[in-house]
């Protein structure tokens, strides 16, 4: 008796994650189009403050940036003022390490880049070489920070959230995924 139920769970829970998986690919792939420039910025390594530092030129340069192509909607006149604006950038990052005492290299290129797959607002961005401003602080070993930098995903992202990029450990839920597919079998929400 007991095999049979613990075999029917294993069953299920099978059953569930194929599901997901499949609804994740069908529902959430999306085209990125071909205009679109994404902004990475690669901390120094993984240690807090080195993270902080990422974070504070994150803020820096999309202070810089926005202003510039928030009201753009032509990529090539897109990519003339981003591509105009990577002294500023440089200008920008700059500021952050003296503030921040610290004594780091950087660089700052702008082309095509790499990018492994990307969840963003609910959607899967596959892998491959997207147009993007790319952004290496130190030697480039830590967790990165991404966004769609035109269309201004980014600026979208700052405004409705109160002038805060959303962070790791923001508003987090968590739930179990048996637990979440038995209520919307039965109905509760």
């Amino acid at each position: 008796m007991r095999r049979g139920i613990t075999l029917l769970i294993l069953l299920f829970g099978i059953l569930i994650s194929m599901n997901n998986k499949i609804n994740f690919a069908q529902s959430k792939t999306t085209h990125i189009p071909e205009e679109a420039i994404r902004l990475r910025i690669i901390a120094n390594s993984n240690d807090p403050k080195d993270q902080e530092i990422k974070l504070k030129v994150r803020d820096e340069v999309l202070n810089t940036i926005s202003p510039l192509v928030k009201d753009i909607d032509d990529p090539y006149e897109a990519r003339i003022i981003i591509y105009n604006s990577l002294d500023q950038l440089e200008t920008a990052i700059d500021k952050v390490l003296s503030d921040n005492d610290e004594d780091i290299n950087y660089y700052v290129n702008y082309g095509t880049t790499y990018f492994p797959d990307k969840v963003y607002q609910d959607k899967l961005y596959p892998a491959g070489k997207y147009e993007s401003v790319y952004i290496v602080l130190g030697e480039g070993r830590g967790d990165n920070w991404w966004c769609v930098l035109f269309p201004p995903l980014c600026l979208i992202d700052l405004a409705t959230n109160n002038g805060e990029y959303p962070t790791e450990g923001t508003d987090v839920e968590y739930s179990f995924l048996i637990v979440e597919k038995i209520k919307e079998i039965l109905g509760y929400k």
